[in-house]
């Protein structure tokens, strides 16, 4: 039960530990794929938006019930969408807690697949920049959050990165389950033991090739003939990206070695027994440096990481007694970045 390392203190609230029965990580990550109960959404205000090389992206608007706290970006994994099952549980919650919510597609996900020639990969992080803009501009003047979910995470922080000024436009960034080591993650996917996994998580990359408008065809035989993540990333993933192989992909999108040099503050919420994403490279990050409040530059300082690393949680899971304790801990550390700002 709790934390092996919680860089936060008692901005977030503790994690009682793994709830019956969904005990151990592979039942934390596949809950939700399982009991498939999470309230629908209520109406939305459709957001589309026209990139610069003719392609479209998707999002769904959800407007604060009372005066606006702020907005919560909320971005998928790979192979989910808006209506991926985490992202519809965010609703509920994330409204009740006085949040606007911005549920995003990244570039050919879901019900977004048709208005795309493109997909996202790992480092496609100048995707996100336009969801920022929309949220500032059905949102406007309050703290703006994004909360990015397993490889959606990687974009993120490699968006933060990347393009460091229009990150600041951002209150706050929190990655859930998110590969900070995509050459370890990879490796620990493709093991053995995650074969069904990898059979899922292959079949809907086929599904999205498949379904990729004017995707060439030399590509689209690739991602058919293809039979494993790794044979998929090196012939369609990595190319498209504009990398020699899957090892370069995998190289290129990698944050651990840099995640110091995030500008704004950042939340990295990952649980120790993570079937898919390794832990190791969450616990190898130095610790936090002092910052203004005294609880580290984690905590609600100017910048940098603050990594909390529970006991149990799985893939995306932390289901306590309560569910879903990492959207909790997303909403207290969002206040706490909220307060400390004066939003």
């Amino acid at each position: 039960m709790g934390f092996i390392r919680n860089d936060a203190g008692d901005l977030i609230p503790p994690f009682a530990g793994e709830a019956l029965p969904w005990i151990g990580g592979d039942l934390q990550t596949m809950r939700h794929f399982l009991r498939h109960d999470a309230p629908p959404p209520p109406p939305s205000h459709e957001v589309l938006i026209d990139l610069d090389d003719g392609d479209r992206l998707l999002a769904a608007f959800h407007p604060a019930t009372a005066p606006s706290r702020g907005c919560v970006i909320a971005v998928h994994g790979l192979n989910g969408c808006m209506d991926a099952q985490h992202i519809w549980w965010l609703v509920p919650e994330v409204l009740a807690a006085g949040y606007s919510l911005l549920r995003v597609n990244m570039r050919g996900a879901g019900p977004a697949r048709k208005l795309a020639r493109g997909t996202y990969n790992a480092r496609a992080g100048a995707d996100l920049i336009p969801f920022i803009d929309a949220a500032a501009t059905h949102d406007p003047g309050v703290p703006l959050f994004m909360m990015a979910h397993s490889l959606g995470g990687t974009a993120a922080l490699n968006m933060a990165l990347d393009f460091p000024q229009q990150a600041t436009r951002l209150a706050g960034l929190v990655t859930i389950g998110t590969p900070l080591d995509m050459v370890a993650t990879a490796a620990r996917f493709s093991s053995r033991r995650n074969a069904l996994y990898v059979r899922y998580m292959l079949a809907g990359l086929k599904d999205i090739a498949a379904t990729a408008p004017g995707l060439d065809s030399r590509y689209r035989a690739a991602a058919a003939a293809a039979r494993s993540i790794h044979e998929f990333d090196d012939l369609v993933t990595a190319p498209l990206a504009g990398h020699r192989d899957s090892a370069a992909y995998y190289k290129a999108t990698s944050v651990h070695r840099r995640i110091d040099g995030i500008a704004i503050p950042t939340l990295i919420l990952h649980g120790s027994n993570d079937p898919w994403v390794p832990v190791a490279p969450c616990l190898a990050q130095p610790g936090p440096r002092t910052g203004h409040s005294g609880t580290g530059h984690s905590g609600t300082g100017d910048s940098g990481a603050a990594i909390v690393v529970t006991r149990g949680g799985g893939h995306v899971g932390f289901h306590d007694r309560q569910l879903n304790w990492h959207i909790r801990a997303t909403l207290a550390w969002c206040d706490a970045i909220r307060d400390r700002s004066g939003g």
